[in-house]
Formats: structure tokens, C-alpha cells, sequence
């Protein structure tokens, strides 16, 4: 039985995207190994039916989608249309969508996701990033390797890949630090440099770069996830780097 046969805990079929050839899965796995959030604007969901792909390529996991439709063509959709923050970070170069990423513990029903960018590749098994020790975390994710922007003072860390550690966030009672942050300070990231100032160092799991090649974090010879942040025009684009691993999915 195949990743895609044995599903994503949908229980309805869902019709395909145009052109991806395929509907979601029906069946629920017996056991959920990991979980995987996504979110996309309706102009991205052409991009997100790739990266979804890619994931189920290698592994098989419950997925969630924050999108902006009811009937948005994918498993588990929570529609976020009528959520978008009143935030001075909002209407920016940055999708409402990226600053509902420190509110996830109040929009996903799950103790611990994934969270994936929706131009990422997952090229491998991604269960040893799951498998990482939380304990006592909220968020776990890859180091950027620039030096030019730390506005904390520590180590920046780039969320376009990551773990978040929901149950321990609710039972600290972090998210509505979280959520002002967001809506009243100005961030040039604005998600990610929440994140980064609340949780660094101590809150924060570092994890291998494997699971966040980028221009960002680094290349690595094994890449779990590529993220192809920052570059123009990456969709479907032969000239990029590691654009061999999208192809595939394209």
C-alpha cells in the first residue's frame, strides 16, 4: 500500500487540483507517525500541491492546511480566510498567512507539527526531525548561516522549516506574548523574528541543516528538505539551485 493509499486523516475525497492527476487520500493510518501543517493563500495552491507531493513521496503523514477555502483541494483543510491578524506586520511583502504560524497552537488540534514553507522539497524521510527531543521546547529549527541580521543578539534561526512544540506552548501559556508581539511591534520577519526572540536560546531546539538547505541555512550533501527561500521565480525554474529534487514533482 502506498503513502498516498494509506492517507493523511481525511475523510473525505477530495478532488484533485487541475492538472495534479491524482485525489487525496481516503483511508487514516492506524497510527500517526508525524504531522504536517501547510498554508497557502489561494494563489498558492498550484505550489502546495507540489510540495505536498514531494512529502508523501517518502513519508506518510497526517497533514492540516490552513488555506482559504472550505473545499481548497487538500486533506484536512482549516480555513483561515476570516482569521487574518489585525497586525501593524500585515499587508506586507509577507504573507497574512506566515503570521498565523505563532497562533498555531490555537488553530491546530495536535500536541507537536511540522510546519513546511510551501516552496520547500521534501527529498528523504523527515521522521528523524520529528523524532527530535521537545522536551521542555517550543520550537525546533535550522540556524541561518548569515551574520548580518541578529537583532536579538543570539543565533537566528529560520522557521520556514519547523517543529512546534504546541502542547508545551499551551501549557506555558506563550502564544498571546506571541500574538501581541505580532500586532504591535513592527518585524522586518515578522513570524520568524518572534520566534526567534522569544524562544533563543533557551526554548529552541537546534536542528541539522539537512532538514533546511537553503540559501539561508547552507547546502549539505543529503538534503532532507530543500527550501528554496529568497529566490525569484523558483517555480519550476531549471537554472536554481537543487532544482533536479522539485522537478521531480513538477
Amino acid at each position: 500500500m502506498t503513502a498516498w493509499e494509506l492517507g493523511c486523516g481525511v475523510s473525505t475525497m477530495l478532488p484533485p487540483f487541475e492538472g495534479a492527476g491524482v485525489g487525496w487520500p481516503l483511508l487514516f493510518l492506524s497510527e500517526v507517525f508525524m504531522v504536517v501543517v501547510y498554508s497557502a493563500t489561494r494563489n498558492y495552491y498550484k505550489y502546495l500541491q507540489t510540495t505536498i507531493k514531494s512529502l508523501f513521496a517518502h513519508n506518510e503523514p497526517k497533514v492540516y492546511v490552513l488555506a482559504e477555502d472550505d473545499d481548497a483541494p487538500f486533506p484536512n483543510v482549516i480555513n483561515v480566510s476570516g482569521m487574518k491578524p489585525k497586525s501593524v506586520n500585515a499587508d506586507t511583502v509577507f504573507s497574512y498567512m506566515s503570521l498565523l504560524r505563532v497562533q498555531l497552537a490555537d488553530i491546530v488540534p495536535e500536541d507537536k507539527v511540522i510546519y513546511l514553507d510551501v516552496d520547500t522539497v521534501v527529498c528523504d524521510d523527515i521522521s528523524p526531525m520529528w523524532e527530535v527531543d521537545m522536551t521542555g521546547k517550543w520550537w525546533g529549527a535550522v540556524k541561518e548561516k548569515q551574520t548580518w541580521y541578529r537583532p536579538f543578539g543570539n543565533d537566528y534561526y529560520n522557521n520556514g522549516v519547523s517543529i512546534y512544540n504546541l502542547k508545551q506552548m499551551r501549557e506555558d501559556g506563550i502564544v498571546p506574548y506571541l500574538t501581541k508581539e505580532m500586532m504591535v511591534k513592527v518585524h522586518p520577519f515578522p513570524d520568524q523574528d518572534v520566534m526567534n526572540k522569544y524562544c533563543v536560546p533557551d526554548k529552541v531546539v537546534p536542528l541539522p541543516t539537512r532538514f533546511n538547505e537553503s540559501g539561508c541555512c547552507g547546502m549539505t550533501q543529503n538534503p532532507a528538505i530543500v527550501h528554496y527561500a529568497g529566490i525569484p521565480n523558483w517555480y519550476g525554474n531549471p537554472y536554481i539551485p537543487r532544482a533536479e529534487y522539485l522537478a521531480k514533482y513538477l
